[in-house]
């Protein structure tokens, strides 16, 4: 597994697991218990096209949403390896927030902040973020929570080194707005590995081989090189084939 440097100041790390030092991590990807349910809802051609390990550094992640690009459909499911509750660290989601006018209207009133500002609407309205109605979702370590990545959720009360593994799955592009969302994804790949302080290959060329033939992960990595994730992810290259 690659190793970090002791020294340097991080909030946030993440190691891919599809990579031979894993196995019982990478083994949950092709688990029909993770990707059933992303096919009911996606569709049976979806992709899965992130899968971290993830070890948090701050006691709060402040109201947000995952992605920018509204074209195309990505939910992320996330096992939290510690026991989280309202008050430590639990997922907290404000129901219907992926979708217009909701989405654009928190967007607007400036819901999300920097982390050391105290933002514009907080000050205004004399609300912090645990004020903001939502629906909180407690997890025990086994339990999977899968959301809309568009979706604006938070957590608080954190703590150092809370663990989660996290298994992110896209729809497949059929239109011209979709694959251009895909497009859009592909481009601000190098810079989410940089933001999110990815330590190692995405796609591990052991993963990529695919030894046992899973036709399922043959037509994920079918997609994921036309579509130009490979590349994006492991060298950088933003160019969409």
């Amino acid at each position: 597994v690659a190793e970090i440097d002791p020294e340097e100041e991080r909030i946030f790390t993440q190691w891919p697991t599809r990579n031979p030092e894993t196995p019982f991590t990478a083994s949950l990807l092709e688990d029909p218990r993770i990707y059933v349910p992303m096919e009911q809802l996606l569709g049976e051609d979806s992709v899965l096209f992130q899968s971290n390990c993830n070890s948090y550094s701050w006691d709060v992640q402040n109201w947000h949403y995952d992605v920018g690009v509204t074209e195309i459909e990505m939910i992320k499911n996330v096992m939290y390896l510690q026991p989280t509750t309202a008050n430590n660290g639990a997922l907290r989601f404000i129901p219907g927030s992926n979708r217009n006018p909701l989405r654009d209207e928190l967007t607007n009133m400036q819901l999300a902040k920097p982390r050391d500002e105290i933002g514009v609407f907080y000050e205004a309205s004399g609300l912090s973020g645990e004020d903001i109605p939502c629906f909180i979702f407690e997890s025990q370590p086994g339990d999977v929570v899968a959301w809309n990545e568009l979706t604006w959720h938070a957590a608080f009360g954190g703590y150092k080194d809370r663990r989660s593994c996290t298994f992110n799955f896209i729809q497949h592009p059929k239109t011209s707005k979709q694959r251009a969302g895909v497009q859009d994804m592909v481009a601000g790949a190098a810079h989410s590995v940089k933001a999110q302080g990815t330590v190692g290959l995405q796609y591990h060329p052991t993963w990529l081989e695919n030894p046992n033939n899973n036709s399922r992960r043959a037509r994920w990595i079918k997609n994921l090189d036309e579509w130009g994730f490979i590349d994006a992810y492991n060298y950088g290259k933003t160019e969409t084939k």
